[in-house]
């Protein structure tokens, strides 16, 4: 039998997302309904592509998901997601984004995750007709291995297996320009307050051993180890080390550690802070030092994302990156649109 359509690996993660993807009419809303939460942005910012502004909607009800869509200077943006409960088993997510710039180009973006017992599978794929760095350029800047082509397109699938409390085994692949094929160990112990004595690392909770006992989580502690495969072609495969580091602390906050070294290297570092500027209010803060720019050379970049609550249902997003690659800033102000419950 022969294909009349070629089955690349991203139009095999579309098909798989289409398969997962609850049908949008499956839980009709009331036309009543469909603006309940909803928010008005309005957004304002510089990059690559020069300055930009754009007003827009998000968390608009459709289909038992969520609808959020944009209208610029620069651009027009749409973002679906949909979150399925599936009794006994777990949950299927998915996510659309597309994208159309004004001067040329376009972007669409489709990505699910189907978690069922012990197992996660996670798809996606996207195909792009400008550089990034114009239609994406915050993401583009703080990712550790940007894609730096004109147009293209990519995928990804990764399956996820706990094979043991708090003890995971993950197998990946990413096709881009060329194609990264990883396998990684992950182990999440705990760290625990005991009555009469200091803090433990376990895997399991102590009161399960012994009742009786007082015990309090204190954080989890993430240590990840594993090997990579890098190609640019398929003759020319180089391997490479995976290694990191995560804690994430019960009272709020989280500091992530990782490193890649091989034919590509990299070594990025994320903070994540709750209250700082506020009640409710995050901040996170990212440094990447990577070889994907300029190859022989180390790039670093320093990314600051910040969302902070304003009166009533306002809120302020800002988010930043400066660095070697290049500088962008981007800032939203989101108002609630004012649909009463009684409407």
């Amino acid at each position: 039998m022969k294909w009349c359509w070629p089955l690349t690996p991203s139009k095999a993660a579309l098909l798989a997302l289409a398969l997962l993807a609850p049908q949008a009419g499956a839980q009709a809303e009331a036309p009543g309904n469909w603006l309940q939460g909803t928010q008005v942005s309005a957004e304002v910012g510089t990059g690559p592509a020069g300055v930009g502004v754009a007003l827009g909607l998000r968390g608009v009800r459709l289909g038992g998901g969520a609808l959020d869509f944009s209208v610029g200077s620069q651009d027009a943006a749409l973002s679906y997601g949909q979150v399925l409960a599936l009794p006994l088993l777990g949950y299927a997510e998915t996510q659309t984004e597309a994208q159309w710039r004004w001067s040329g180009g376009s972007r669409l973006m489709t990505q699910g995750v189907l978690a069922a017992g012990p197992a996660e599978l996670r798809l996606g794929a996207e195909r792009f007709t400008a550089p990034l760095l114009r239609l994406t350029p915050l993401d583009t800047l703080n990712d550790p291995t940007p894609d730096l082509r004109v147009e293209g397109q990519r995928g990804n699938v990764s399956l996820r297996y706990r094979v043991q409390p708090a003890t995971f085994v993950t197998l990946s692949r990413e096709w881009e320009a060329g194609t990264v094929t990883a396998a990684e160990a992950e182990w999440r112990p705990q760290l625990w307050s005991l009555d009469g004595g200091g803090p433990v690392l376990a895997r399991v909770d102590p009161r399960d051993l012994n009742p009786d006992s007082w015990a309090e989580s204190l954080g989890t502690l993430r240590v990840r180890l594993g090997s990579e495969w890098r190609s640019a072609s398929e003759d020319q495969t180089a391997p490479g080390l995976r290694a990191g580091l995560n804690w994430t602390a019960a009272a709020g906050g989280e500091a992530e550690l990782a490193a890649i070294l091989g034919t590509h290297s990299e070594l990025t570092a994320g903070w994540l802070l709750y209250d700082v500027l506020g009640p409710e209010s995050q901040l996170r803060l990212s440094a990447v030092l990577t070889d994907a720019w300029e190859p022989g050379e180390l790039t670093a970049q320093a990314g600051l994302t910040a969302a902070v609550p304003l009166d009533g249902r306002s809120e302020l997003h800002f988010q930043g990156s400066a660095g070697g690659a290049g500088t962008a800033v981007w800032v939203v102000v989101l108002l609630p649109l004012g649909i009463s419950q009684e409407q």
